[in-house]
């Protein structure tokens, strides 16, 4: 049910998303609910060597909906396109839903044709707009992108800068040049693109820029980096070892296959969903969500192997501890990070420039993460206390330190990116992540596999009789079922005997007893 529930969570929530952070915004809006944001988007830095292709361009359709209202209606909305400086006290005041304390800042530098000549930025245009006309705020109609009924132009040659887009329900007056509410019941349709480049340019200089954020810059390029080095370092490693005897039934060496698989899964997502935006400007949310809650479960597998390590389960200590209460702990900690997760991004605030990294939600998975890290501490002192030999307490010792970092960076992460503008702290953000998740990989691939380690991984037993192999699997009760391969020296075939017993019967006196 608590997994039912977390699915239908994810869906809905990304259905929604599809319309609120995709930059071909599509939908309607009605005035009665007087204000609504759109999105923001971080346009890039202007070349002046080539102006034109470095523009941001908003452009679009705002039409009446005459389906249910009467096309001929002359009232008027703002649609709104505003820097933070200028949208950030608008939004502070939007409850009030008092037109001229909202726009109290904005009119002194807007342009409007009746009642402010002398402005000098182009911050919005009245809409609807006439059905297949330009709007009525666009004097110019060579600027105005083909097909489309407005279009604006940000040029910005000192930063790359957010960019706000937002409707309300007021318009100035042209008579009395008063603000005033529209009282009607207006249903607007709106299809409307934010892009960085000229969209009637007939070659981009990137395809996986033009209808992304300033912040989302090279995220395509970090994820496909990333799968290709899964492809090529830890894979082929994992197939090898897959071929080998060792226990992938075991539940010790089953962590440590699912917690790469599920990092492997949950970048491909994330990387489909990108290319999936760069071709269409709206992506499939879905995928981004699921793939990030599966690198959630992959790093909480990667935590339960560690503990299991620290536990000293897979080294010959001398006391071997019950691991339920440490599953059930994982169970807890899988549950909570992922409900944190989606809570996180029910709760981003897009004008105060938060993201799911920067919220409450993601600061109690943070302490969560904290406390386990204090569990695995205790756990690696136990098995240190118990172990005598020199050799294997300098590899605990190593194996803690090495593994307190990886429990602490994301805290430090999180405080150091805190000091970054938000234009660059998503993009960092998700590239050291996935650079620390791939090296986690490799770091506990040797500590496993290393010639030189003192940890004894589950293989498939077996025991040799007389120069056969005795091929061996426990029964539940207590009995083994065994295959003898008995070879003839002057035939080539195999005979494979079945034998039935109880373990004492069939080990070696020199191998232990399982």
């Amino acid at each position: 049910m608590l997994i039912h529930f977390i699915i239908s969570v994810v869906l809905t929530f990304s259905f929604t998303q599809s319309f609120i952070f995709a930059l071909h915004l599509h939908g309607q809006y009605s005035t009665n609910e007087f204000f609504r944001l759109l999105t923001k988007f971080g346009i890039q830095k202007t070349d002046q060597h080539r102006p034109e292709d470095t523009f941001g361009y908003i452009y679009g359709n705002i039409t009446l909906d005459c389906s249910t209202n009467n096309c001929s209606t002359t009232k008027t909305i703002l649609f709104l396109i505003l820097d933070y400086d200028y949208f950030l006290p608008l939004y502070k005041k939007q409850r009030s839903q008092s037109c001229s304390d909202m726009m109290k800042q904005i009119q002194t530098i807007a342009f409007h044709r009746q009642c402010h000549e002398q402005g000098t930025e182009d911050f919005w245009r009245h809409v609807p707009c006439q059905q297949d006309q330009l709007c009525y705020d666009e004097d110019q109609p060579k600027n105005v992108i083909h097909n489309q009924q407005f279009t604006f132009k940000i040029r910005d040659i000192n930063q790359p800068r957010f960019w706000y887009l937002s409707l309300i329900s007021c318009y100035w007056h042209p008579v009395t040049c008063q603000w005033e509410k529209v009282d009607d019941n207006l249903r607007i349709n709106y299809d409307v693109w934010i892009v960085n480049g000229n969209p009637e340019a007939e070659h981009r200089d990137n395809r996986f820029e033009y209808h992304f954020s300033f912040d989302m810059f090279d995220l395509v390029e970090v994820y496909s980096v990333c799968i290709l080095l899964y492809l090529f370092i830890p894979l082929p490693f994992l197939i090898i070892k897959m071929r080998s005897s060792f226990d992938f039934k075991h539940p010790i060496v089953l962590s440590y296959f699912l917690f790469q698989l599920l990092f492997f899964i949950g970048n491909t997502f994330n990387l489909m969903h990108y290319f999936i935006f760069a071709y269409n400007g709206i992506g499939v949310y879905v995928l981004i969500h699921i793939g990030n809650l599966l690198t959630i479960i992959g790093e909480s597998i990667l935590i339960l192997l560690l503990l299991f390590i620290a536990k000293g389960w897979l080294v010959n200590t001398p006391v071997l501890r019950q691991g339920k209460k440490t599953v059930m702990l994982f169970v807890l900690y899988t549950i909570a990070c992922c409900s944190c997760y989606i809570l996180s991004i029910m709760t981003i605030n897009s004008v105060t420039d938060s993201n799911h990294y920067q919220t409450f939600a993601n600061y109690f998975s943070l302490l969560f993460r904290c406390f386990v890290m204090l569990l695995f501490v205790f756990e690696l002192k136990e098995t240190t206390q118990e172990e005598k030999l020199l050799e294997k307490l300098q590899f605990f010792h190593h194996f803690g330190a090495c593994c307190m970092v990886w429990f602490i960076y994301p805290t430090a992460l999180i405080f150091i990116m805190s000091f970054i503008t938000e234009l660059y702290r998503v993009k960092l953000i998700i590239s050291v992540v996935t650079l620390v998740n791939f090296l986690s990989i490799l770091i506990i691939s040797y500590i496993l596999f290393s010639p030189k380690t003192f940890i004894n991984l589950p293989k498939i037993p077996f025991i040799k009789h007389d120069g056969e192999k005795l091929n061996k699997t426990t029964d539940k009760n207590g009995y083994h079922k065994t295959m003898l391969t008995e070879q003839d020296e002057d035939d080539e075939e195999q005979e494979e005997i079945e034998i039935y017993g109880p373990s004492h019967l069939l080990l070696n006196t020199s191998t232990q007893r399982s």
